[in-house]
């Protein structure tokens, strides 16, 4: 039986355990719909790769040296390309801006939702959640990309890393917490994984993405000419790789990667976690606190913004 908002506010708020079964209400719920997602396309999901074997992809892409591109959809992006090619936009106007997307105007969705499957056609392998708007999106722009599951893009979660063939290379980071990630890297690379090939020697060249995430103010007028600037600051770069983590822009910059002539790993919020940065998105799960040791730290202060304090990042 479905429960109706209201009920669902009141069991929230008024019962001891209300908190905990909204989670888990919220989480069957979106159990639900993946699978849903799932099992209408399974002539995409069907040749969905092992997560060894799409590892062990990624790492052989990269010793190849030729332009790459992994990448991975955003819940909200995927939402927002989704409701384009739908023919009308429902939840994406009140949800795109906690993924970074400003102004909010139907110019903007439609612009964003043009870049974003054009750069999605630059994919070479992609990691898979089944959230509405992927097969969409695969179809429309990637029907070649090799596809696995989204937590194998994550290195830490194998034996022997993709990460592992970044040795020795120069590696752009593009991110909002650069200060955060030099230190960690400098500092405390070693001591962050017990499988020290999870984050090898390399050297780290750090670029601060834009960070209108939630609405934050920038001093840009749009997300594209955010954006614009972004792809400028990539092209004066010297890097072999470049591993991205920076909201709604990971993936159109990591397609503008590509297309230098760069190899570009999407990682998205994950990539924190590969420099030893704890967040709120993680801190309540026993597989990620399985990682955390006393050399994980908090983005630093300068890199939270004031107006939202409970995002997943910090």
């Amino acid at each position: 039986m479905l429960l109706s908002g209201n009920l669902k506010h009141f069991v929230k708020e008024r019962l001891p355990f209300g908190s905990q079964l909204s989670k888990q209400m919220n989480h069957w719920k979106r159990t639900r719909n993946k699978e849903a997602v799932r099992s209408k396309n399974l002539d995409i999901y069907s040749r969905i790769l092992s997560p060894a074997n799409g590892n062990a992809l990624i790492a052989s892409s990269l010793a190849d040296g030729s332009p790459l591109m992994v990448s991975r959809f955003g819940d909200v992006e995927a939402e927002c390309v989704y409701e384009y090619l739908a023919g009308s936009y429902q939840r994406s106007p009140n949800r795109v801006s906690v993924a970074g997307l400003f102004p909010i105007s139907k110019e903007t969705l439609d612009k964003f939702s043009q870049l974003f499957l054009e750069s999605s056609k630059a994919i070479d392998i992609l990691g898979v959640w089944f959230q509405q708007g992927e097969p969409e999106i695969i179809r429309n722009s990637c029907p070649t990309a090799a596809l696995m599951p989204l937590n194998a893009l994550e290195p830490y979660f194998h034996d022997i890393p993709w990460s592992t063939m970044l040795e020795g290379k120069r590696v752009l980071v593009v991110h909002p917490f650069p200060q955060s990630i030099s230190e960690q890297y400098r500092n405390c690379r070693q001591f962050l994984f017990q499988n020290q090939a999870v984050l090898p020697e390399f050297e780290l060249v750090t670029l601060k993405a834009v960070q209108s995430f939630g609405g934050t103010k920038t001093e840009f007028d749009t997300w594209f000419d955010a954006y614009s600037w972004m792809c400028d600051r990539i092209q004066e770069q010297e890097f072999d790789a470049a591993i991205l983590g920076c909201g709604a822009y990971g993936l159109p910059l990591a397609a503008y990667t590509k297309s230098l002539g760069k190899q570009a790993i999407h990682l998205g919020g994950a990539t924190q976690l590969l420099f030893g940065i704890r967040g709120k998105r993680w801190d309540s799960s026993p597989l990620y606190q399985s990682f955390y040791n006393e050399h994980w730290t908090r983005p630093k202060s300068e890199e939270t913004p004031k107006n939202i304090p409970k995002y997943s990042y910090w």
